[in-house]
């Protein structure tokens, strides 16, 4: 089939990107070093956060904030089935169990209240997926976490930007978690960053991320490897390389342009759309901004709309499909009214910082014209 003359995903690549890689691939160290640190200090500070931890890709991140958790083989995690399967795979790596838990058909996420019944002995973690760059029930699923001794993670891949009550998400979770995939708002190719609302724990992260190595401590000054050094937990294999850094550092630049684009569509859309039979649009906390990663809605006889879509040369699809219904989780399919009345209609179009005045003028004339 033929590329969308309004494609749903495009990479955003800076001209300046292809110069400030040069010197980094000349310069014999590729594994992680000073672009990988300056580009945690420069997200950090965008952010609002104290710190980030650069890893190599979101669900290696998802893994290591769950380990940080405390979850074990046998444990529970709490989360949507509806959600990148980046998101529910590392709960399984982990030999843990998902527990799925019901969503609001409006939002396309749960809430404190389809939470808290789910909770078990077993429960170890709450995973909360942010649909789309849309904010979730941040601060309640927050609350519910804290009462209960139990720890919440964030999955903001998709929501660079997105804010909850004034700041950019992450400090109000024990541990949120942003994607640098290739389709992402910023990319590094691949990567992510963790953040933790415990120092120590980002300190920890930071060794968990190379086989639990202390780089200040494990080689002597003269660069031979220090037999004295002990590796007291074993960790991962999730580092990001100077490659990604760099090329994330060149994105950071224009993090402030392609982020207000996202929103600016998304909100044109949020006026355009209303109205329009056939469609219903999502519901947006009044305490938070999206990150509008697409603009996600509600269509009926979706297969027909996308269909009518792609024949104007936009690109749309259903976003995700629902992880309970992978054989690898091995639970099975739910009875869950909300996840099911949203899988059966949603669809994202077009949101993102390639869609100017006349691309979504297009979307609106398609929508509007019928299906």
């Amino acid at each position: 089939m033929a590329q969308p003359s309004v494609p749903l995903f495009k990479v955003f690549m800076a001209e300046s990107a292809h110069a400030a890689l040069r010197p980094v691939l000349e310069s014999g160290q590729l594994g992680a070093g000073r672009q990988v640190a300056a580009f945690e200090s420069l997200l950090a500070a965008w952010l609002g956060a104290s710190d980030t931890v650069a890893l190599g890709d979101a669900s290696g991140a998802l893994t290591l904030a769950l380990y940080l958790s405390g979850v074990r083989p046998g444990d529970e995690v709490i989360t949507s089935p509806l959600a990148c399967a980046a998101t529910a795979s590392p709960i399984a790596n982990l030999f843990a169990r998902p527990v799925w838990c019901d969503i609001d058909p409006m939002t396309g996420m749960p809430d404190a209240d389809n939470i808290s019944g789910l909770i078990s002995k077993k429960t170890r973690a709450i995973l909360l997926y942010h649909w789309s760059g849309d904010v979730a029930d941040t601060g309640g699923v927050a609350a519910l976490a804290r009462q209960r001794g139990i720890k919440l993670v964030e999955d903001a891949s998709e929501a660079l930007g997105a804010e909850w009550q004034g700041h950019r998400l992450g400090g109000v979770a024990d541990f949120t978690v942003y994607s640098f995939y290739a389709t992402k708002h910023i990319t590094t190719g691949e990567g992510a960053a963790l953040l933790a609302a415990d120092p120590q724990m980002a300190k920890t992260a930071r060794h968990l991320r190379r086989f639990g190595i202390d780089p200040a401590k494990f080689r002597l000054p003269n660069g031979d490897l220090n037999p004295a050094f002990d590796i007291p937990l074993a960790g991962f294999n999730f580092p990001m390389n100077e490659i990604a850094a760099a090329l994330g550092l060149e994105q950071m630049h224009h993090a402030d342009m392609i982020v207000a684009r996202h929103r600016a569509n998304g909100q044109y859309y949020d006026a355009a759309l209303a109205g329009i039979t056939g469609l219903r649009l999502l519901k947006r906390r009044k305490d938070s901004v999206s990150g509008f990663w697409t603009y996600s809605l509600l269509a009926e006889r979706r297969d027909d709309l996308i269909r009518k879509l792609h024949s104007c040369g936009i690109g749309a699809q259903r976003l995700h499909l629902r992880n309970d219904g992978y054989s690898c989780f091995g639970n099975g399919v739910r009875q869950l009214p909300g996840v099911a009345e949203f899988d059966a209609h949603n669809l994202s179009i077009p949101c993102g910082w390639w869609v100017g005045e006349e691309e979504r003028k297009r979307v609106i004339e398609c929508l509007r014209s019928g299906w």
